[in-house]
């Protein structure tokens, strides 16, 4: 245990030397509510990978619409660690929320960078000089602005909230209001292909990264490509890759997209991939967007197990490679790192099948 606390001090003693310059903290007046905690604990974390090692969670209460920690114990720490989101503000941030403690409990906030580049771990943060700051009552609203130049707006950062405690009682945390731009960041999808079944249905898989905040997916169907309808739906399952079979009635062509559901409404859309009723083996391979920015989808015959994209420059330099998935009639390719211009994309189907389209990159 000894050990352990050493090098829980270690880290939090490099942490501070990490640091930058004093944030200026002072009262505020115009904290709005930004998250309320009515319907779901909005992907806040606890305890924090910086606070003490003897910290105590959080956790969310669906009845009271809040996060609480009622361990109950005397002296304790208890810290709420909230989702990525974007700074807005150039050099200041403000921060609020409700709050019930007990009585001489007091409170430290910090904004943490995680962008993997940036010298300073903690970019802001009200522990200027004692680490903790009193609460001057055991309920009501706290509402600061932090001024630092290290805020810098497009920054990702998160946000820490912890307490320490010396009595008996509950904590409720409730009401967040911070000036951010967005957050938390929307899913990414990062693949999205069609397969047909055996049983001539349709099996859509996707692939996603930076899933918070996400209640489900929707399977939308289109036979024009702009005209959308729901076709099914996937609960969101902190999983990379997910899967629908498509039974709906099929035409000579469809289109489909997924359709993200974020618990605060908000939504994105995935590209849109086309399925012929029948395989296309002899007519080509396709590619849309045309011209294309940041992704292309490649439309393709049935894959083997072998099959293969190549990108290519107008004189035949190997830019990319990517193996298909087998049985899949779409690939994707990422070009935003590509400069504007004309290039080569080349389809093996893995049983000497080559064909070769035109790509270009706007």
């Amino acid at each position: 245990m000894k050990k352990i606390l050493l090098l829980s001090t270690l880290i939090l003693t490099a942490i501070t030397v990490n640091a930058q310059d004093p944030t200026i903290v002072s009262n505020a007046n115009n904290c709005s509510v930004f998250r309320n905690f009515n319907t779901y604990h909005e992907d806040f974390s606890s305890p924090s990978i910086y606070s003490d090692p003897n910290d105590v969670a959080f956790n969310w209460d669906a009845a009271a619409g809040a996060e609480i920690e009622s361990s109950q114990l005397t002296m304790r720490t208890a810290s709420l660690i909230s989702p990525i989101y974007i700074q807005s503000e150039q050099g200041a941030a403000t921060i609020g929320f409700k709050y019930s403690v007990p009585a001489g409990t007091s409170y430290r906030l910090r904004i943490i960078s995680v962008d993997p580049n940036d010298p300073r771990e903690i970019v802001a943060t009200t522990a200027n000089g004692p680490v903790y700051t009193p609460f001057s009552q055991t309920s009501g609203n706290i509402c600061l602005l932090l001024v630092d130049a290290d805020l810098v707006p497009g920054k990702r950062v998160r946000f820490e909230f912890a307490f320490r405690m010396t009595q008996p009682g509950n904590l409720l945390f409730d009401d967040l209001a911070l000036s951010v731009a967005a957050g938390p960041l929307p899913v990414t999808f990062q693949g999205f292909v069609a397969r047909k079944n055996n049983d001539g249905t349709i099996k859509l898989l996707w692939n996603v990264a930076q899933e918070q905040n996400v209640k489900g997916y929707f399977v939308e169907t289109s036979t024009n490509g702009a005209d959308f309808t729901n076709g099914g739906y996937v609960n969101a399952a902190q999983k990379m890759v997910y899967s629908f079979d498509y039974t709906g009635k099929q035409s000579e062509l469809l289109f489909f997209r997924i359709k993200n559901e974020d618990f605060d409404g908000k939504s994105t859309n995935s590209s849109i991939i086309k399925v012929f009723a029948k395989d296309q083996t002899g007519s080509g391979i396709q590619l849309y967007p045309v011209p294309a920015n940041e992704q292309v989808t490649i439309q393709h015959a049935k894959a083997s197990t072998n099959g293969m994209i190549t990108l290519l420059s107008p004189v035949g330099k190997l830019l990319q490679q990517v193996k298909v998935a087998p049985l899949t009639l779409q690939t994707q390719l990422n070009i935003s790192n590509l400069p504007k211009g004309v290039y080569i994309v080349k389809y093996n189907d893995g049983i000497a099948r080559e064909q070769a389209v035109m790509l270009i990159k706007n």
